[in-house]
């Protein structure tokens, strides 16, 4: 046996979380699935995994080499038969690694020959059934557990309006995130070129990091045209050139100790004292990434718009270079880890004018559960009106410079965009009628709580003599 093998074996326990766990569960259904594909493009999964192991014969010219009884799938059969071992899965996932370099050591933390891991649990928690994707799958891990994780999963309502911001591109492009998370933003970009476009992006979460290695690994996207790296964004200055795009979805009201040795940080050193608050810090390192054409879309929380002190000075900054484009106001709780309703800053590195176009789509969504959707049919609306700049009574205005230095530098969507309506004309004999209506129907409670406090033996407090 392989001595990498036996200490994996030898170990008491996996140090992995149990979400990290069911992430590298879907990863290994996702590449299990593109080798049963190769083997047999029809048919349910299950029945082709079957055939596959019938057929003893490895297939050999697919992306990922791994053997008929090193399936997910093998793995998920032997759990229903009720003949599941850990053991066995161990050992899969080595194998696995051994004949696809490009995995070495991603299944590292998953060892033991017995584990307090959940291993059964994961064959329910993810969809074993159908053929979902890792990306599917690593939404109904992040809804089903529940508490916010370590590293967030931007929803897909986020994702859909950004990337049709950004517009698609024929040829490959550029594009970054600084806050990286999953990469399931970034690599949702220009996707019409996936395997020509190149991705950039840092995360300062060891596991983000690797779950965003996985959705490349997953999405054939060649080694050559990604680059992740664990590391601070914030404090690491990574110089790697210029993209045509940077788009991000940072954690949300994130502290930040700043270090004073980042006075002086070519991020920085114009915007005067950093603030406590990250926000600007991620958006600050993204236009340094940005090429002189770039364009970056970053979701923000509200009070990014309009708190003084050292924000107010790094907002006025970018307003008077220009490099704030537009606002879009989205609804609230269209995140899957917060209800606060977030907004959409779009910034470039250069223009020609400093005027900011403001969208208020806080009403553009459809209720789903407990959650708000933004449909095909909202982010169209969203998208049309950004590209024509047109300007809708009570839905966008464009915003002079000078206007904007009347309200301060104040950026909230709402001081730009009012969405109430209100009667041109009032019927003041109309509303005198119904305050009376309303009063009457006051003065007839007043007199049943009277009689029911009666009967009750009870005495108000005025009649008390």
């Amino acid at each position: 046996m392989d001595k990498d093998l036996e200490e994996r074996l030898a170990a008491k326990d996996s140090y992995i979380t149990i979400h990290d766990f069911y992430v590298l569960m879907a990863f290994y259904q996702s590449i299990s699935q593109k080798v049963l594909r190769k083997f047999d493009k029809d048919g349910s999964i299950l029945k082709v995994q079957k055939k596959y192991e019938e057929s003893r014969e490895t297939v050999q010219d697919a992306q990922f080499v791994i053997a008929p009884q090193d399936t997910y799938y093998h793995h998920y059969q032997m759990y229903k038969a009720n003949k599941f071992e850990y053991v066995e899965l161990v050992k899969s996932l080595y194998n696995i690694e051994e004949k696809n370099p490009k995995l070495k050591n991603i299944f590292q933390d998953v060892r033991g020959s017995t584990s307090s891991l959940p291993s059964e649990t994961a064959f329910e928690k993810i969809d074993s059934r159908n053929e979902v994707s890792f990306e599917e799958n690593l939404e109904i891990i992040k809804r089903s557990s529940g508490a916010k994780d370590n590293y967030d999963y931007t929803s897909k309502n986020i994702r859909k309006l950004i990337t049709k911001l950004v517009g698609s591109k024929k040829e490959g492009v550029s594009i970054y995130d600084p806050a990286l998370g999953t990469a399931s933003l970034l690599l949702g970009i220009n996707q019409a070129a996936l395997k020509e476009n190149r991705y950039y992006g840092q995360d300062i979460s060891t596991q983000a990091v690797k779950t965003a290695i996985m959705s490349a690994i997953v999405n054939d996207i060649a080694e050559d045209k990604f680059e992740f790296k664990n590391e601070n964004t914030l404090a690491n200055n990574w110089e790697f050139g210029k993209v045509d795009i940077v788009v991000s979805d940072p954690p949300i009201n994130m502290k930040w100790n700043v270090d004073r040795n980042l006075s002086q940080d070519r991020r920085y050193r114009d915007y005067g004292e950093m603030p406590n608050k990250a926000d600007w810090g991620f958006i600050l390192d993204g236009i340094d990434k940005l090429s002189d054409n770039g364009m970056m879309v970053v979701s923000v929380v509200q009070g990014t718009l309009f708190r003084g002190a050292k924000e107010y000075n790094i907002r006025r900054k970018l307003l008077e270079d220009g490099k704030i484009r537009a606002v879009i106001q989205l609804p609230g709780n269209t995140k899957i880890s917060t209800t606060i309703a977030t907004c959409l800053l779009v910034l470039r590195k250069s223009s020609e004018d400093k005027d900011v176009f403001f969208i208020n789509a806080s009403q553009e969504y459809e209720k789903k559960g407990l959650e708000n959707i933004l449909t095909e049919a909202n982010v169209d609306k969203i998208v049309d009106t950004f590209n024509e700049k047109k300007e809708v009574q009570r839905f966008s205005h464009m915003a002079s410079y000078e206007e904007i230095e009347k309200n301060d530098f104040n950026l909230s969507v709402a001081r730009y965009v009012n969405q109430y309506k209100f009667k041109e004309k009032l019927d003041y004999q109309e509303e005198i009628k119904n305050l009376e209506k309303l009063d009457e129907k006051l003065s007839q409670t007043d007199v049943a709580l009277k009689n029911l406090m009666g009967d009750l033996g009870l005495v108000e407090i005025n009649d008390q003599k």
